[in-house]
């Protein structure tokens, strides 16, 4: 069996939430894991005495429904915050490069130098 992710604990949870993270879950009946991409909407914290068993509230990232689901931290092996793209931010002078390469300049005097022939093609 795997280990368990044991770092989780009110301090070490509240940073997930709102985030967009992969989780391996494990369960000590099942030797396989479950990975899953999810959207952390909440984090339910224990309290001693009343409630001992902390867990994320949480949405399938890549096929929502519709009300939320817990995901116990003791089930958690392992987790990993998703970081999105970067945004493309234009370079000075307001172009952004898309890194496509552009056609070859064609330098006859019939064809101008954009590579339009001025034809149509259907």
């Amino acid at each position: 069996m795997s280990s368990r992710c044991t770092a989780l604990n009110a301090d070490t949870a509240l940073p997930y939430l709102g985030q967009t993270v992969i989780m391996e879950l494990g369960w000590d009946d099942d030797p396989e894991p479950v990975w899953r991409c999810l959207h952390v909407l909440g984090v339910v914290l224990p309290k001693e005495g009343v409630y001992e068993h902390g867990h994320f509230m949480v949405l399938n990232a890549l096929n929502p429904d519709e009300f939320p689901h817990e995901i116990f931290w003791a089930n958690i092996r392992t987790l990993q915050t998703v970081h999105d793209r970067p945004e493309v931010r234009p370079e000075p002078g307001g172009l952004i490069r898309s890194g496509a390469a552009l056609p070859a300049r064609r330098n006859r005097i019939s064809i101008p130098s954009n590579g339009s022939t001025g034809e149509a093609h259907p």
